[in-house]
């Protein structure tokens, strides 16, 4: 089991009809009646008796569950059936499990050793054991256990890229799931990468064009998934073979029911796809005789009036964030901005809860995009020294950009990085997503900005700009990017007691020079809601209530189409708060181009 800080209250109600503890204890709960057997394990008669004992674990694992702190909520947060899921990661911890269950486990195990052993062709008895080392924390024998499998056709990898996936060695997991994919009768294939169960209404309709086995249909899925991960400097799709990793439980579930597949097992498999399956259990227990019931692996039996019934919880692990992004940003990452990247953005549709995420918070930072030919050069500083989850920890820092139309990951992955630093990474030009990511993995905590990056937009006109990027001014001007970015400020919360260095380039402009008009104003930004909003009030620049305008007759560069340069604020009038700093640029035969970067003033 996973310690617990990294369980969650994901809660799912089952109403669980149970018949008399004592009737089932005089079976199960004796460890070694659930172990014994004289049967050779290869024989038909030797697996049926496994496949006995481990039915009975299930009852004694349902008899023996220890009681929950919390009950169901007042409202569900998905009804699927007679199942409700709800969503609390601040809740109690699950109850620990009891040593009769783990007791009985290791015995189950012991048995299944046997079988998997004599008999490595036994679809059931090799997934089965993977499963049981897996639920028991033991992930190295579960994929020794994989290793030793035998089982024809693409049986073996899938249990192989279960292990490697929970042991967190994605990129091999996505190797043997990637394998075993192409060994799949197309019909198979198709059921195992659909991701319908896990978009959005709108993206549902979307993904239901494209039949099964059509190449737009692994495209979008494709797409889905590269968009999905928590983070992008990883090597393999961990998000890819979580899904793959819930489908593998889902088959060795069907083939031997456990607590979570009831009577309503299809109810049960659809929030598990969606959500994960439990790492833990607990039960509570009131009276009634009008509530329905299940019985494991048995017909319905509905209660008699007095029975005591038990609403069984399960805990999935926490915090688990939005899955798959939703349709319009899939659509169009460029376009997106960090709210739309949130970790609960509603509605949830699915969840994970990457094992190396215990925290995910958001990355203290700064970016800017440039223009070099047909590449785009985005500059992104950073300061983890604000994020105490980082503190202390082995850093990796990264800042990976990609296409919108083509995604494909360019970027730049510094380890043991330095709390505070640059990072520049460089990509085809046009519209892009930008991940930037800070992370120590010892202390399983992430820090994450991602949004769309665009040039400064401008329409039919010869000479556009680029982004601001602000720096430390360090006694002379930067003439490039290049000496630029080692002094850039790894936030957007300045001091106003500092002067502010801002660096930008005009692309387009004569090789022989031409007159420009620059002018750099800092206004107040404004309280409505909304870009645009904001934007078309930042615009009337409205001089009398701005503290700092800077204006000069400038010189384009001679011998370049690119003309790089760098001014310093003295920005000590600006009281606290937030502000839209603005450059426009003025050349003869277009009208004014602009580009804008938000500051926040702090106290000194």
């Amino acid at each position: 089991m996973p310690n617990r800080a990294a369980l969650p209250l994901v809660l799912m109600l089952l109403l669980v009809a149970s018949a008399p503890a004592a009737a089932r204890a005089q079976v199960l709960r004796d460890p070694g009646a659930v172990g014994a057997t004289s049967s050779d394990p290869s024989s038909p008669a030797g697996v049926y008796s496994v496949r006995r004992a481990q039915s009975e674990f299930e009852l004694l694992h349902l008899d023996s569950l220890p009681r929950a702190r919390s009950g169901r909520p007042s409202q569900c947060d998905e009804q699927v059936g007679n199942v409700c899921y709800w969503y609390d990661e601040k809740g109690p911890p699950p109850p620990p499990e009891p040593l009769s269950i783990k007791r009985a486990r290791d015995a189950l195990i012991s048995m299944l050793d046997s079988a998997a052993v004599h008999a490595p062709s036994d679809r059931w008895a090799v997934e089965q054991r993977v499963r049981y080392l897996a639920d028991a924390g033991r992930l190295d024998s579960a994929l020794a256990a994989a290793k030793e499998c035998r089982v024809g056709g693409w049986w073996c990898d899938i249990l192989g890229g279960f292990a490697l996936h929970l042991l967190g060695r994605y990129d091999a997991a996505d190797s043997a799931y990637s394998h075993a994919l192409a060994q799949m009768l197309p019909k198979d294939r198709c059921d195992w990468r659909s991701i319908e169960l896990l978009i959005d209404d709108d993206t549902r309709q979307q993904y239901r064009r494209f039949p099964c086995g059509d190449p737009e249909r692994d495209a979008f899925e494709n797409r889905a998934w590269f968009f999905a991960r928590t983070l992008y400097s990883l090597d393999g799709n961990d998000s890819r073979t979580e899904h793959y990793a819930r489908k593998t439980m889902e088959m060795m579930l069907r083939d031997a029911p456990g607590v979570m597949v009831t009577d309503s097992q299809e109810d049960d498999l659809e929030l598990m796809l969606r959500f994960g399956w439990p790492r833990a259990w607990g039960v509570s227990t009131t009276s009634s005789s009008t509530r329905g019931g299940f019985s494991m692996g048995m017909p319905r039996r509905g209660p008699e009036r007095g029975q005591v019934l038990r609403d069984v919880t399960s805990y999935e692990p926490v915090p688990a964030y939005r899955y798959v992004p939703p349709g319009f940003v899939l659509n169009n990452p460029a376009l997106s901005d960090s709210s739309n990247w949130r970790l609960q953005l509603p509605p949830v549709i699915g969840r994970y809860a990457p094992a190396y995420a215990v925290s995910l918070t958001p990355l203290e930072h700064q970016k800017a995009m440039f223009k070099r030919g047909d590449t785009a050069l985005v500059v992104m500083a950073y300061d983890a020294r604000v994020t105490k989850q980082l503190a202390g920890g082995r850093l990796t820092a990264a800042l990976v950009v990609a296409p919108n139309e083509k995604p494909a990951d360019y970027g730049k992955i510094v380890h043991a990085a330095p709390e505070t630093g640059v990072l520049i990474a460089r990509a085809p030009w046009g519209p892009l997503l930008m991940s930037a990511e800070v992370y120590a993995p010892e202390k399983r905590a992430v820090a994450r900005a991602r949004y769309g990056v665009n040039p400064p937009f401008a329409v039919g006109t010869r000479v556009t700009l680029s982004d601001l990027l602000f720096y430390k001014p360090y006694g002379t001007f930067p003439g490039s990017v290049e000496q630029a970015a080692p002094h850039a400020v790894p936030t957007e919360r300045l001091r106003a007691d500092e002067k502010l260095g801002v660096y930008w380039e005009s692309y387009g402009t004569d090789p022989n020079g031409e007159k420009m008009k620059v002018s750099l104003t800092v206004v107040r930004e404004v309280e409505e809601s909304g870009f645009l909003k904001r934007q078309a009030k930042a615009l009337k620049l409205v001089h009398e209530a701005t503290p700092v305008i800077v204006s000069v007759e400038d010189l384009s560069a001679r011998g370049s189409g690119t003309s790089p340069r760098a001014l310093e604020l003295d920005i000590h009038t600006l009281t606290k708060g937030a502000y839209i700093v603005q450059l426009e640029i003025e050349v003869a035969g277009q009208y004014v181009v602009r580009a804008e970067h938000r500051i926040e003033i702090i106290a000194p």
